[in-house]
Formats: C-alpha cells, sequence, structure tokens
C-alpha cells in the first residue's frame, strides 16, 4: 500500500488501485500515522491531532480506527500498547521517501535522488489536510524542504551545463531577498552566456537589500559578482556550454521501454532516424534520450539540440546547427574560408559528440546532404534525428515510434492512460481514475490511437468536461471527420480529428491569435501579445507551448493553423503584419547592437531568427525587394557578430536576384551588400567596385535611413578607406573607424599609427558598446606594452577579455585571454598567466575556431619564456607550430614572432647558434608586423654579439626603434642587455652611428640586415 501526501491525499492498494477513503478524520488518521510510517504513534498524539481542543475519549479514536480498517484493510493499521501504527515501509509514504531522497542527494551531490525527490510532489503539501493543524505544521516544513532541495538540484543542473532558467527565474523573483537563490540566478545565467543579466541581477539584489533590509550583500555574493566581473574562474568547469538541453518542466511519460530501447541503438549506430507522424512524440523522446546520454557521461564532447522546424530554406541548416552550438564561420570582419558545412567539419572533427537533428522533414534534402558530409569527416560524431520519413543515407537506422501501449487486461497501468491522467491532474488536481471514470479514459486513449500529442489535448478539456464527456464528444468528432481525407493515414486522421475539435472550441479571440502565431515559426516574445487571455488559454488547451520567455506552436498544430488562416482568406494581411514587426524588430535591435544594450539586442535576434528569415524568404519569393534589402540592412551587423557569413550570402544572393526595381534610397544598400557578400565569399580584394559605388551613392542619405549604417561601415571592407576623420564620421562609426584604422597602421606604423584606438577607446566607453571597446582596449595594450608600462597594459587586456566574454563572442575572448596571459607573465603574475591561458584554451577549444585555437596555444611559449621556463618552452615548440600549419589570417605574424623567441631560448640559456630568424625567407619578414619584426630585430642584435659584432648589433637596434616609433619595453630580452653591451663594445659615440645607420635603413636593406644576406 502507497499513502501519497504530496499533493491531495491519495492512498493506493498493493495493485496501485485508489482506495476510497470518505471523510477528512480519516484520512487525517492515516495521514498522522504514515509521518512515522511503520511506528508506533501514541493515542494520546493522535487525538490531540484529530480532534485538536474538542475534548473526547479514546472510544472515538477506536471508532476511528474501526472505519480506517474497513476502508484499507484490518492489517493496515496494527494496535500496539499504547497507540497504533500504520503497517507500511517507510518508502511507501512519499513524504517519508522525499525526505530520504533529499538527504540522499543533497549529501552526496546525487542529481539522480534530487530529481527523483523533485519529482514526488503532485502539488501543495497535505493540500486538503490543511484545516488540521499538524498538517499546517508539517506541509510548512516539507514546503520549505521542498524548496532548499530545488535550489539544490537546479545548482546541480546548472554545474552540469543543463539550461534551467525557465524554471528558475520565476522561483528566484519569488525569494527575491533570498541570496542563495540570487545566487544560484546569477551563476545560471553566466553559464548559459548571459553575464551582463546575470551582474543585473546582482545590482537589483543589491538595491532590494538596501531599500527593505538596509543591508549589504553577503561576502559570498559579493565575491561571486566580482568572479563574473572578473570572469576569472566559471560557475562550472567548462567556461561555456557543452549542450543547450534545456530543463523540462512535465515529466516523461509512457515511453521508459522506448527510451531504453533509443539509447541502445544511439550507441550502436553513428545516425539513428525518429520516424513516426506528427503528435508521436517523436522530440521529447529524443530529446529525453539525448539528456540520458549526455548525463552518463556518452558524449562528453557535447549534447547538442537543433530545432529545424524554422528553418525556410534548406542553406539555413548549417547555419541552425552552428547557432545551436554557438559557433561562428570565422572571426568577425574577416571573409569566411569556407562555409558553415565546413566550418562544422572543423568543429567536430575530433569530436565524441551527439546532434539532435529535430524536425528534418522540412527540409529533408538540406539535412541528409549535411548529416551524410558530417559522419563522414566526423569519425566520432553521432546523429539522431527525428522526421516523419527516412533520411535515406547510408548508415541510416530507422527507430520507428509506436504509439503508446494500452493494455486490455491492466488498463489503469497503460503508458497513454498514465499520460492522460498526469496531464488531467495538471488542470484539474481533483482528478483521480477510479471506477467512475475509468472505462471513459480508457476509451478516450483507444479512440486517439495512443497519440501523445492527442492524448495531452484531450486531456487539456478536463478543465471543464469530465472524461464521459469528453469520449463522448470525440464519438461525434470522429463520425463528423470519417470521410474527411480518407486516403490519409489512419494516425493522421485521428490527430487530426482532436486538433480539430480543439479549435472548434476555441473562443474567437483564442480563434484569431492562433492565426496570429502560426505565422511565426520561431514562436513570439510575451511583449509581442496583446491579449494575455487569449493567450492563457492557448496555452491551457496545450495549443501554445512556453519556451522560456517565448511561446510557439507544435509544429503539427501550427500546420494546421496555418491551414485554417489561409481558408479565412487573411493569410496575406497576417504576413504583411508579420514583416512589419520584423522589419521594426530588426532595425530598432541594429540599433541596439551599436550602444550598451548589444547582449540583450544580440539574444532578442538570435530568438527572434527564424521569423526574420521567413520574412526574407517572403520577400524573395514576392519580389519584395524593398522588405529583402531592409532586412538584409538590419542583420548585417548582428551577422557579422555571429560570423555567419554564408549565411548572409545566401540572402543576400537571393534578394539581390529579384527581377524588381530597387527603390533609389536602397541602390546604396543593396551595391554595398553586393560587394559585402562578394567579399565573403572571395576575399577582400573581391566586391570593391560594388562597395565604392554604394558608399558614393550613399552619401545623400539622411542618418537613420534604412541602410545609412551600411555606407558608414561599407569602408572597412576596403584595403584604402582612408583616415576616419576626413570621413564626417561620429559616435560608434567614428570609433569603429578608428580601430579599424589603428589596427591596420599600428601593424605598419607602430606607436603613431596605434594612436586612434585612444580616441576610439573614449568613444565606445562613452556610449557602453562592448565590441568596439575591447578591440580599442587590446590595441591599447599592446601599445602599452611597447612603452614598457606593463601593469597598464595588463589591466586594458584584463577588461577587453572581459568584455569580449561577456558578449560571447568566445573567439574573440580567447585570443584577448592569451594577450592577457602574457602581459600578466611579464608583469610577474605568474599564477594570473596562467589563469588566463588555461581560460584562453578552454574557450578556443569550445568554439574550436582554427586560428582562434592555434593563437591561444602559440602563447604557451611566450608565456612560459617570462616564467624562465625554457626546456618546457623548447618542448612545446613542435606543437605549437604543429597547430599553426592549418591556421589562415596569422600568417607571417606568427612564423616570425615563432623564430624570434626560438633565437630568444637559445641566447637565454645560453647554449648553442641562434639561427631561426637568419632562416626565414624574406617574404615572411616583409609581410609581417612592424612589432614583430621590432623583437627580431632585437633578437638579431643579441645574437650579433656572439660573433663580436656590436656594430650589426647597434644598427639592428636603430632599425627595431626606427620601426617601433620607441625602444622596445615589452621586456622579452631585458636579462640580455644588448644595448648595453653594444656601447659597452663600440663605445658611445661608435654606437650612436651604428644605431642611428640602423633607423635610417630602407625596409629592404634592413631585411637583408635581418637575415644575414648583408653580411
Amino acid at each position: 500500500m502507497r499513502v501519497l501526501l504530496l499533493g491531495p491525499f491519495d492512498i493506493r492498494d498493493d495493485k496501485d488501485q485508489p482506495l476510497d477513503l470518505a471523510g477528512a478524520r480519516l484520512r487525517a488518521l492515516v495521514a498522522r500515522l504514515a509521518f512515522e510510517a511503520g511506528r508506533e504513534v501514541s493515542a494520546d498524539t493522535l487525538i490531540d491531532a484529530i480532534w485538536e481542543d474538542d475534548a473526547t475519549s479514546a472510544n472515538a479514536l477506536q471508532a476511528l480506527v474501526s472505519r480506517v480498517r474497513r476502508a484499507i484493510g484490518a492489517d493496515k493499521v496494527v494496535r500496539g500498547a499504547a497507540g497504533y501504527k500504520l503497517a507500511v515501509e517507510p518508502g511507501d509514504v512519499d513524504l517519508v521517501r522525499f525526505e530520504r531522497l533529499a538527504e540522499t542527494g543533497r549529501r552526496g551531490g546525487d542529481l539522480t535522488a534530487l530529481r527523483e525527490a523533485d519529482g514526488l510532489w503532485r502539488g501543495p503539501a497535505l493540500a486538503d489536510l490543511l484545516d488540521y493543524r499538524f498538517a499546517q505544521n508539517e506541509a510548512l516544513r516539507l514546503e520549505r524542504l521542498r524548496t532548499e532541495t530545488t535550489r539544490e538540484r537546479l545548482a546541480l543542473e546548472v554545474a552540469t551545463g543543463t539550461d534551467v532558467l525557465a524554471e528558475l527565474e520565476p522561483l528566484a523573483a519569488a525569494h527575491a531577498l533570498d541570496e542563495r537563490w540570487q545566487a544560484l540566478h546569477m551563476r545560471a545565467l553566466y553559464a548559459t552566456g548571459r553575464p551582463a543579466e546575470a551582474l543585473d541581477v546582482y545590482e537589483q539584489t543589491r538595491e532590494r537589500l538596501a531599500d527593505e533590509l538596509g543591508a549589504d550583500p553577503s561576502s559570498e555574493l559579493a565575491d561571486l559578482h566580482l568572479q563574473i566581473l572578473r570572469q576569472s574562474s566559471a560557475p562550472a568547469p567548462k567556461p561555456a556550454r557543452r549542450s543547450n538541453l534545456k530543463s523540462l518542466l512535465t515529466s516523461f511519460v509512457g515511453r521508459e521501454d522506448d527510451l531504453a530501447s533509443l539509447a541502445d541503438a544511439v550507441a550502436a549506430a553513428r545516425l539513428v532516424t525518429v520516424t513516426g507522424p506528427g503528435g508521436a512524440g517523436k522530440t521529447r523522446l529524443s530529446v529525453e534520450t539525448a539528456a540520458a546520454i549526455a548525463a552518463k557521461g556518452g558524449a562528453p564532447d557535447g549534447v547538442w539540440l537543433v530545432e529545424l522546424a524554422s528553418t525556410t530554406d534548406g542553406s539555413d541548416v548549417a547555419p541552425a546547427v552552428l547557432r545551436a552550438i554557438g559557433a561562428r564561420e570565422s572571426g568577425l570582419l574577416e571573409p569566411s574560408a569556407h562555409g558553415a558545412a565546413a566550418r562544422l567539419e572543423e568543429y567536430f572533427g575530433g569530436q565524441d559528440a551527439l546532434i539532435v537533428l529535430d524536425n528534418c522533414e522540412h527540409q529533408l534534402d538540406a539535412v541528409a546532404d549535411l548529416a551524410s558530409r558530417l559522419l563522414g569527416a566526423c569519425p566520432r560524431l553521432r546523429i539522431l534525428a527525428t522526421s516523419r520519413e527516412a533520411l535515406a543515407i547510408g548508415g541510416e537506422r530507422l527507430f520507428p515510434i509506436p504509439p503508446l501501449p494500452l493494455s486490455t487486461e491492466d488498463p489503469e497501468s497503460s503508458p497513454a492512460v498514465r499520460l492522460f491522467c498526469e496531464r488531467a491532474a495538471a488542470v484539474r488536481p481533483d482528478f483521480k481514475l477510479d471506477d467512475s471514470n475509468i472505462d471513459a479514459v480508457v476509451e478516450i486513449c483507444r479512440r486517439l490511437d495512443g497519440l501523445p500529442l492527442a492524448v495531452e489535448l484531450a486531456a487539456a478539456r478536463m478543465r471543464a468536461l469530465d472524461a464521459a464527456q469528453i469520449a463522448s464528444r470525440l464519438d461525434d468528432r470522429f463520425a463528423l471527420l470519417a470521410g474527411s481525407d480518407r486516403t490519409a493515414p489512419a494516425r493522421h486522421r485521428t490527430l487530426s480529428a482532436v486538433i480539430a475539435w480543439s479549435w472548434d472550441l476555441l473562443s474567437e479571440t483564442e480563434r484569431a491569435l492562433a492565426m496570429r502565431l502560426c505565422v511565426y515559426p520561431a514562436g513570439v516574445a510575451l511583449e509581442r501579445v496583446d491579449d494575455l487571455d487569449a493567450l492563457a488559454g492557448l496555452v491551457e488547451k496545450s495549443l501554445v507551448d512556453r519556451d522560456g520567455e517565448r511561446y510557439r506552436m507544435l509544429e503539427t498544430i501550427r500546420s494546421y493553423a496555418v491551414a485554417r488562416l489561409e481558408e479565412s482568406g487573411d493569410a496575406e494581411a497576417m504576413a504583411d503584419e508579420m514583416a512589419e514587426r520584423c522589419i521594426e524588430l530588426a532595425e530598432r535591435s541594429d540599433q541596439e547592437l551599436r550602444t550598451a544594450a548589444q547582449i540583450t539586442a544580440m539574444a532578442r535576434l538570435t530568438a527572434e531568427h527564424g521569423n526574420l528569415v521567413t520574412v526574407i524568404g517572403r520577400a524573395a519569393a514576392t519580389a519584395d525587394v524593398e522588405t529583402g534589402l531592409r532586412m538584409l540592412a538590419a542583420l548585417f551587423w548582428y551577422w557579422q557578430l555571429r560570423g555567419s557569413y554564408s549565411e548572409f550570402r545566401h540572402w543576400a544572393e537571393a534578394v539581390l536576384a529579384v527581377p524588381a526595381e530597387i527603390p533609389e534610397h536602397l541602390q546604396s544598400a543593396a551595391l554595398i551588400v553586393s560587394g559585402v557578400a562578394a567579399t565573403a565569399k572571395g576575399g577582400f580584394l573581391a566586391g570593391q567596385d560594388d562597395i565604392r559605388a554604394g558608399i558614393a551613392k550613399g552619401e545623400a542619405l539622411e542618418p537613420g535611413a534604412p541602410g545609412q549604417f551600411l555606407v558608414t561601415m561599407a569602408p572597412a571592407f576596403l584595403p584604402d578607406a582612408g583616415p576616419a576623420d576626413g570621413r564626417g564620421l561620429e559616435g560608434w562609426e567614428l570609433g569603429t573607424a578608428l580601430i579599424i584604422e589603428a589596427a591596420g597602421e599600428s601593424q605598419t606604423r607602430g606607436l603613431e599609427g596605434a594612436a586612434p584606438a585612444d580616441r576610439a577607446e573614449a568613444v565606445f566607453a562613452e556610449i557602453g558598446e562592448r565590441w568596439g571597446l575591447a578591440s580599442s582596449l587590446r590595441i591599447k595594450a599592446e601599445r602599452l606594452g611597447w612603452e614598457g608600462r606593463l601593469e597598464e597594459g595588463v589591466q586594458a587586456a584584463d577588461e577587453a577579455a572581459r568584455l569580449l566574454d561577456e558578449l560571447g563572442t568566445y573567439g574573440d575572448a580567447s585570443e584577448a585571454y592569451a594577450e592577457l596571459a602574457l602581459w600578466r607573465a611579464r608583469n610577474g603574475d605568474v599564477e594570473g598567466s596562467h589563469e588566463a591561458l588555461e581560460r584562453a584554451i578552454a574557450l578556443a577549444d569550445t568554439v574550436r575556431e582554427p586560428n582562434s585555437m592555434a593563437y591561444a596555444r602559440w602563447f604557451q611559449l611566450p608565456v612560459l619564456i617570462s616564467e624562465g621556463r625554457y626546456r618546457d618552452a623548447i618542448a612545446v615548440i613542435p606543437d605549437i607550430e604543429g597547430a599553426l600549419d592549418g591556421a589562415t589570417g596569422l600568417g607571417e605574424r606568427i612564423k616570425v614572432l615563432t623564430s624570434s623567441f626560438k633565437d630568444l631560448v637559445v641566447l637565454l640559456q645560453g647554449e648553442g647558434r641562434p639561427e631561426a630568424v637568419a632562416a626565414i625567407s624574406a617574404a615572411n619578414i616583409e609581410g609581417a608586423a612592424v612589432a614583430d619584426l621590432a623583437m627580431a630585430c632585437r633578437v638579431s642584435a643579441a645574437a650579433a654579439l656572439l660573433d663580436d659584432d656590436a656594430a650589426r648589433a647597434a644598427r639592428l637596434l636603430g632599425f627595431a626603434r626606427a620601426l617601433l616609433g620607441i625602444d622596445d619595453g615589452r621586456g622579452y630580452d631585458t636579462e640580455l642587455r644588448t644595448e648595453e653591451r653594444a656601447r659597452e663594445a663600440l663605445g658611445d659615440k661608435a654606437f650612436e652611428e651604428a644605431y642611428d645607420a640602423g633607423a635610417k635603413l630602407g625596409r629592404d636593406s634592413a631585411v637583408a640586415e635581418l637575415t644575414g644576406a648583408a653580411q
């Protein structure tokens, strides 16, 4: 027998059948005995609990016990020496089992136990016994324990990389002054790549504590705030997500055997496709399977859910996977070396990972092509797909999903019935399966062919109807629709009938909202819904799901709603309304991307992505070139920040191919989009003519006009943009132009060329934009290093890394942390240097961008040398050079630097001859940055002293000074005392003459001097 108290009182016999225990006092007696299951409770205690202040006799208690025995069995309530006991095992009482599981989970960090403990709750504890003081006190204690247990579970979920924000946020709001809840909320936000929002939670909590309690945050909360600010430690072992699976808010009912079988299939085959009709539960089964595989460590490099329902074009499949894993094609403002599919091959090349491709039927051919390509290139990757039909590629294993079974011998334990009962109880808490309704419930499940979605839709009607009424109405509905489509499979007709019935029962306002929502494949945010009552009605009726802060329809229901919308004749009007809303949202968000609100804007555009590209696709299909170009212009910088170059190029080509006249005010945008798309495909030299023409044509545009931002940004894609001051820019556009100018000029003119970065920093600091500020700080840190201001360089590099990490551009953040590691090492902070380097490498491994990975690993070399670990430095050089082999874009800079460090190690060790720089080709030296050449010159100058050629050493030192514009203060060669020794060997006058001669060397002569060709 089981006694269930975590919710409405329920008692079950040995066959799990409900026992009828009428009367509040009878239930109260069993409940009080169940608190101490298997142990005797004194008669006085029982009398006090049940009659409270009303005096009664032991005879009244004995009579009550007799009535209970008749209802549940004489052997279940046993008389003892001074009272009675309930003859059940403690584990058969849900509240006792809950306490044990909670204790086990909290003491040992057992997430499985905590999940099971939370799953025992069916509602408020002792919900229908709260007229009794003993129940009130116990319920209060249990609710507190439940809160603690839930918080412990959510903390472990966050630590394992699970996104639990949808469940956590309302709990944190309900405990606004509880710092433990707020700390967990901050950790969860940080773990899902939203550090700015985590910092906002801290500020809001600090203000509430001050206003309401007159207190400051605890040291623990303040420390967490500081950690997030410094980005010095992640709340989970990995700095970025290894899974995007979300914590599901409803229980998984009825497919336990299928779950195990599907997990076995995924273990045995690298491509498994779960097939079945809409509403069969393919997605839920696959997500549960993926979560189980992740929990057991079966895919250590990541488990990723890719939702394809909102994709509108086959070309969006590979970018959708990139978005899901949080990766980009290449660095910011860099042309894509390959494309989205090639980038995925690169990302998953050596990874033991699992991708769940959901709703593949929307883009079947494109999914099949991508799956075949990835499985061929990535030997440890596995794919679990859901589709209404097979992908039909080699190696595919099909997993047809059966209906939920319905047992004729034991129908109440059947999965279909269990699902109905659980969902019915969610909308009608007093619902119980009993003799009065079991036949009707079984009939409902039988008529619905065990289709989970159909069962859930029917159960949602239990708020207004009973089971018998639902069963009879289903009979009417099936009779009405029996001849509607005899060619469709039976299960398709069944689901259509239930959806049609649910649709017909909607109010006019609910139906109108449903038709408005169905045109949004990616769902909508709450702010986009005008009628909240209608939305609540659609959610209650299981026609709309809440996904975090967004509301969306299941694809099966959305397809039905789309068909009804088309029948109504309002489809075009709704699509036009959607286009207007999406243009407004995209253009507003585009402006915010260049302000302090850019993180929020990025998240908004990512959430709306499926809707936005739907608008672009419709514009291309209907020759609406104005809408298409406005959307391209509004999404241009978002795509750049995301590194989604192939996606930008695809939609640009689609819109520009429309045979329609381009409005005058958008012609400049069209030219620039065309030119930039060409650079994304063919490199920086492609598309220059169109870009220049677009800039010239856009000079007359008013500030804020659609596409005007493109005109000011376009010079970034030209090799000769010219000084920023000569272009009449201001604000963000001025700051960006200054950064681009400083980044290019500092490579060729050293200290003087880096100067515009200071002005850029001031511009971006004023507007609060993270990318620009971080970019200017990175240039500033390098310049401070040249000047020998190493401590200030550390501060600038630290802030740059933090800002990029906060923004979520992990490839750029990885590079910034690597640079921070170097400046910390040069400043003597060994421990801090290794922390930064570890984070740089971890972030690079997470995003798996080849350039970022090579760049981060390369910094091991100067860090080790700065620490004096010369042998370790020599040992890592082969691996570092191997990492650089496949990297594009780093080129000559790293080659010259690595050779310089090789020679530097030889010189610092005092063993052997430095020969690496002399062996570099003149072509490599010609292409290197001046700071790298300056280092090569100074190292070669030290090497010249080994040959007693102090004059050559002085010439090279002079050339290094002329290149950089200052004597290099980075400190890598301080121990060599090169200038001091050369001056001692030559004397001041001769040294100065040779030094000045070196400063006057032309680049060709200096290259010859550097490589030894002049000797």
